[in-house]
């Protein structure tokens, strides 16, 4: 850059020749013999000009550089860039001095933390600003490279500095609604959809209720009628099937805990011999986990699953039941909606690009990957690439094959041409691949009970050499990587299910007990009243009519309680979801150790109402980790309280693509280092001494799952983070 002598005089600029290039920066030396040094961000305001800072500036360049105040006894420090441009000049002009500034940490030392607020405006931090409970070093809370929110204290624009005061928390409540909102107005928004509901028109059907316990089927059987239905009442299953012999009803309500033959029992008869009968299993979410395997094939057989205990809104939605689309209704919200994309990303799509792989490169027809289940003696079939469908109804027989002596046996070989002599060995093989000529079949070695074998096959004969049979067992050792993976992703969510039910147990506990003893002296008082009102001649109905609303709330929030809890806990499976009310069951689920924490859980409604068909267990899960998480580091950051969680849900379109769902998690915590961003996610990782680093290891690949993702959004030191979840929702 080319300055004249009164321009150099005028802005105070020394005129300087490089003399060494170091890791730091430039070393020059002044016209005086002074030396001073350049850093490397203030050679230029242009990264491009840094990354080249050794070409625009061998050694013996001279030129003229803008001197930076330092301290008696230290380096002359002076700057190029400055010569560029001085923010300084506007950058004070018109500044507000109650605005918060967000900067980015350019370095940490034990008296404080440098920060620039704006390109060539940087400031400290010192200590003393800290909050006084903050123990930790300075050095431990903030990282080169996080962000603060800082306000300005001081500038001495002589010395070129600036001092920075800790900017205010964000304000996570403002335009929220309370968590407590779940609380108080579930039961009146209840009453009245159940007042609408009573005065609906339900189909007309004929009703068998099968129930045991005669509490339960009173209370079943009283609603049904309460909708217009024609009940008959039944105690066990023999009975059931004496009545159905003789009678025909459009719906069977079935306890899976019956006396003698069983629900799941008495339920796959109806489905078989009564295929015109719709089936429904009713049991509490405690059951259907330890029954799951039979309740699940039950489904998909066209029975159906009601949980324990019942509101009468689920008895009205089984009357809604569509008998074309086999399925339970939610309403008019249910028709037309937006679903979640079917995704298989992670491991299992690293399995079908292996087998693939696998398939181009040694040319041949088909590659399955077989799992063989040594208890039950059954294979199946866990991923193939092929140009030609296998026989299914032939797969059962393949454990009288090679499949079975290669998977359990550890038995490989490399078959060129299947001939006659091999025909006996072959048989139940080729009844499912009957084009086969040449095949090849390798273990997959796994830590699992199951047992996984590599099949290639093609219709030609072959010639295996020693590369090709090299090739199959390091492809079976990728396989079995991607399987163990998956293996402890499964055991890892599993597992964190379980320490996320042990956290919450408490906090269920803890709400239904407080329910209980009003509950049960309501009914004492309510009935002394009845007795009173017998004796009365004009008996107060009103004070009668509002105990019993009261009973009925605390029922309601009794039974309301114990479905949210169950639901985290029963076995995952894709239904019709309204997103807002996932996370309100999920803030109802942390009720109890929010206000243990002195957090506050704040949620903002969408604009409009997100509907879509996925997990609930899943994303209750996803969300109950991240929220689980803040509170931790919120009551160790925030001893005197002041916590808050802010969730938010928006709809994001682009035209030509699927719309994004996303879910927001903002808290006022301690904050994530920006070298932790990614790190945080991975298995055993955690900032807490006593954390398990599992939960957020599991929440990115449950998301993963359905083609969404997790991730840090944001995260400011000593304010807060963001957390962004994101999933497709195809319409």
């Amino acid at each position: 850059m080319w300055l004249d002598k009164s321009m150099v005089e005028k802005s105070n600029l020394l005129h300087i020749h490089v003399t060494r290039h170091a890791l730091q920066g430039l070393y020059v030396t002044l016209d005086d013999g002074e030396a001073g040094i350049i850093r490397l961000r203030e050679i230029s305001w242009n990264d491009d000009e840094i990354e080249l800072w050794r070409e625009n500036h061998p050694i013996g360049w001279e030129g003229y550089a803008f001197p930076i105040p330092t301290k008696k006894g230290e380096i002359r420090e002076l700057s190029l860039r400055l010569v560029e441009y001085d923010p300084w000049e506007d950058f004070f002009d018109e500044l507000d001095e109650k605005r918060v500034f967000i900067g980015t940490v350019i370095g940490v030392y034990e008296y404080g933390a440098f920060l620039e607020i704006e390109q060539g405006i940087t400031g400290l931090l010192h200590k003393s600003q800290l909050p006084q409970k903050m123990q930790a070093s300075v050095l431990d809370i903030f990282w080169r490279g996080d962000t603060a929110a800082v306000t300005i204290r001081d500038v001495d624009h002589e010395q070129r500095k600036i001092g920075f005061g800790l900017g205010p928390p964000p304000n996570l409540a403002e335009e929220t609604l309370p968590v407590e909102r779940h609380m108080l107005t579930g039961s009146l928004e209840a009453q009245h959809n159940l007042e609408d509901l009573l005065r609906s028109e339900f189909p007309h059907n004929h009703i068998l209720v099968v129930e045991d316990e005669p509490p339960q089927s009173v209370a079943v059987c009283g609603w049904l009628q309460d909708f217009g239905q024609r009940v008959d009442a039944l105690a066990d299953a023999e009975q059931a099937l004496v009545f159905l012999s003789k009678s025909e009803p459009d719906i069977v309500l079935v306890d899976v805990g019956l006396p003698g033959m069983s629900g799941t029992e008495l339920a796959e008869i109806i489905l078989t011999q009564y295929p015109q009968v719709r089936v429904v299993n009713m049991t509490d979410w405690a059951r259907a986990h330890e029954s799951h395997t039979t309740l699940d094939k039950i489904q998909e057989k066209g029975g159906k699953l009601l949980y324990k205990p019942f509101l009468p809104e689920d008895i009205a939605n089984l009357l809604l039941y569509n008998k074309d689309h086999g399925s339970l209704s939610s309403g008019a919200a249910a028709r037309n909606i937006p679903k979640v994309r079917p995704s298989s990303i992670g491991s299992r799509k690293d399995i079908h690009s292996l087998l693939a792989v696998c398939k181009k490169r040694l040319g041949m027809d088909q590659v399955f990957l077989f799992s063989l289940d040594p208890a039950h003696r059954r294979v199946s079939i866990v991923d193939r690439v092929s140009e030609s469908a296998g026989s299914r109804s032939a797969v059962s027989q393949l454990i009288y094959s090679p499949v079975r002596d290669t998977a359990e046996d550890g038995e490989s070989f490399f078959m060129n041409e299947i001939g006659e002599k091999d025909h006996k060995r072959f048989q139940h093989f080729l009844e499912f691949a009957p084009m086969t000529i040449a095949c090849i079949g390798v273990p997959v070695p796994v830590r699992s009970t199951f047992k996984y074998a590599l099949f290639v096959m093609d219709r030609h004969a072959k010639e295996f050499g020693d590369g090709i049979k090299m090739y199959m067992e390091g492809m079976a050792l990728a396989l079995g990587a991607a399987l163990d993976q998956i293996t402890l992703k499964e055991q890892s969510a599993l597992l964190q299910r379980s320490a996320l039910i042990g956290n919450l147990t408490s906090g269920m506990i803890h709400e239904v007990n407080n329910l209980v003893a009003p509950l049960q002296y309501e009914a004492n008082h309510l009935r002394r009243s009845l007795a009173r009102a017998g004796k009365e001649t004009v008996p107060d109905h009103e004070a009668i009519k509002a105990e019993v609303t009261s009973i009925e709330r605390d029922i309601r929030q009794i039974i309301s309680t114990v479905k949210t809890f169950g639901r985290i806990a029963k076995k995952p499976q894709t239904e019709i979801l309204k997103v807002d009310e996932i996370i309100d069951d999920t803030i109802t689920l942390l009720t109890n150790l929010s206000k243990r924490a002195k957090t506050k859980i704040y949620f903002t409604s969408p604009d409009r109402m997100i509907i879509v068909r996925n997990q609930a267990v899943l994303l209750e899960q996803i969300i109950l980790n991240i929220s689980l998480n803040a509170i931790q580091q919120i009551s160790e950051h925030r001893l005197d309280g002041g916590g808050h969680i802010r969730i938010k849900v928006e709809l994001l379109e682009e035209a030509g693509e699927d719309a994004i769902c996303r879910i927001l998690i903002q808290d006022n915590g301690p904050g994530i280092h920006t070298a932790l961003w990614e790190k945080i996610f991975e298995m055993g990782y955690s900032t807490r001494e006593d954390g398990s680093g599992i939960g957020l290891f599991v929440s990115r690949n449950l998301m993963e799952e359905i083609g969404g993702r997790v991730f840090v959004a944001d995260s400011r030191i000593l304010s807060g983070s963001t957390f962004a979840v994101e999933f497709p929702v195809h319409f």
